[in-house]
């Protein structure tokens, strides 16, 4: 089938893309409800927890680039599909993993799977919907299965915890890639190979600068020398694509209107449903005491509101523009993190608030982003946009979690009060994290007392994280509002 005659079954095809793209954005986050029973099996350390969950979204942040332009020169098709295999089978490394350095590695090469699948996807939407009014549906319907993914991995990681623990969470994706890749081999157009060259220098150029500041601000602190690492291979990068015939990324995308912003948004939405999401699933389950499908449950807020949010946003786009609905989105979110910012935490009725208000908030500044970021670039050069919407996508969950993740664990460990009785092992276990000092608590007097030490301190910790949160968003808003209008 020609790709020039793709739009008679693009609908359906979105099934098929849409499908993959919804496990990669799942697992970013399926771990947050069963990350307090994986810590009960296999006992990670604190670093460890955050690397269990961050090595997956900082595996693929820096190969979404290279990723990218492989489908612009080899074919979207064929590295959609090898990214679904490397996805399944990665899938099984993480299910059977025996020990935390399995599970680590499995991961990573998770991460190496997503890489492959999200760019090609999103840049095969501005092949099969060539109509931006049609496109913009699209993007939308896929923005929504991106966020409502990331929001519904906590309800499912809640429902499969409660019935079968923390590895059924992984089991879930195998059938579903094998269908997918079943129906891309099938029904997915070809897209005839690039005639450019793939640079393959330009490639480990971008890949290593990505890393590198990754690593500076994860889990572990890589710390300056990572960090100004990354800035000499990427400013090396650039250097290269300015002086290439056919640069693997056109850096005059950069230059059009709107592009800097929207990749700014992306970056900021996901660090924040991601990071903040976290913490608000281990609050709920320790500092409530909510089972993890409880947990799971109020969480749904967040994707009803997602999923409304990328119903209204083509038409809201279609009268108002991309300008002013990101911008009203990073307005909406502002005001909606307020709420638990300023101690709304402890009322069911205004986390509820909170929870949908955000949810709606980021879907309309998520697909408005998209939207202006694919419009960028021409067709032939989709995987360019489609990877720097994704590297956005991934490195703000991969960031979100560390950076969210090492704000909260310190005002944690600061408001931490031990009280007396507490044995030194227990104390260093606490110390650790809420989840950590749930495990502790027990066999000795002060048990309770240490245990209330614990919530208090998990609620002003995801407290501050959310006026963070508040205040970035707040700061989004106002910058956007004074920025030229894009189309």
């Amino acid at each position: 089938m020609a790709v020039t005659h793709a739009s008679v079954r693009a609908w359906p095809l979105l099934t098929v893309l849409g499908a993959g793209l919804f496990l990669v954005a799942v697992d970013a986050t399926v771990l947050h409800v069963a990350l307090p029973d994986l810590v009960r099996q296999l006992r990670p350390s604190a670093a460890a927890q955050v690397w269990i969950v961050a090595s997956y979204p900082l595996a693929a942040a820096p190969l979404l680039l290279p990723s990218a332009t492989l489908g612009d020169r080899f074919g979207r098709r064929r590295v959609l599909v090898t990214g679904y295999v490397v996805f399944g089978v990665a899938s099984l490394g993480c299910a059977l993993a025996p020990d935390v350095p399995a599970l680590l590695a499995a991961r990573a090469a998770l991460g190496v799977g997503g890489a492959l699948i999200m760019p090609v996807t999103m840049a095969l939407l501005r092949e099969l919907f060539p109509d931006r009014r049609r496109r913009r549906t699209a993007i939308a319907v896929c923005s929504g299965i991106a966020g409502t993914g990331s929001v519904f991995g906590p309800v499912l990681g809640g429902l499969l915890v409660q019935a079968w623990g923390w590895r059924a969470t992984f089991l879930v994706n195998p059938p579903v890639i094998l269908a997918a890749v079943v129906a891309a081999l099938r029904w997915l157009p070809r897209s005839p190979p690039g005639r450019a060259p793939w640079d393959a220098l330009s490639a480990v150029l971008a890949a290593g600068g990505v890393l590198g500041i990754a690593a500076a601000v994860g889990p572990s602190g890589g710390g300056f020398a990572a960090g100004a690492a990354g800035c000499v291979l990427l400013a090396l990068f650039v250097r290269r694509q300015r002086r290439a015939e056919t640069p693997l990324l056109d850096l005059a995308l950069f230059r059009r209107p709107g592009v800097p912003a929207a990749a700014g948004g992306i970056l900021l939405v996901m660090s924040t449903l991601v990071g903040l999401g976290l913490l608000l699933a281990q609050y709920l389950q320790v500092v409530l005491g909510l089972s993890p499908t409880a947990a799971a449950a109020r969480l749904l807020l967040v994707l009803g509101a997602s999923a409304a949010g990328s119903v209204v946003a083509p038409a809201l786009l279609e009268r108002f523009g991309n300008t002013r609905v990101r911008t009203a989105g990073f307005a909406l979110a502002a005001a909606a993190l307020g709420i638990p910012a300023t101690g709304g935490l402890g009322s069911p009725w205004w986390l509820g608030g909170a929870l949908a208000g955000s949810g709606l908030g980021m879907a309309l500044a998520l697909t408005s982003s998209t939207d202006t970021l694919l419009a960028a670039a021409p067709a032939d050069r989709a995987g360019g946009a489609a990877a720097v919407e994704k590297t956005g996508y991934e490195l703000g969950a991969g960031l979100g979690t560390t950076a969210f993740g090492s704000l909260a664990a310190a005002v944690y460990a600061a408001h931490l009060a031990v009280p007396p009785g507490v044995p030194d092992a227990a104390a260093r276990l606490a110390s650790a994290g809420p989840a950590q000092a749930e495990a502790a608590a027990h066999d000795f007097a002060a048990a309770t007392e240490l245990l209330t030490a614990a919530r208090a301190a998990c609620t002003v910790s995801v407290q501050v994280a959310a006026s963070v949160a508040c205040g970035l968003f707040a700061v989004a808003a106002l910058l956007s509002a004074f920025r030229k209008a894009d189309v």
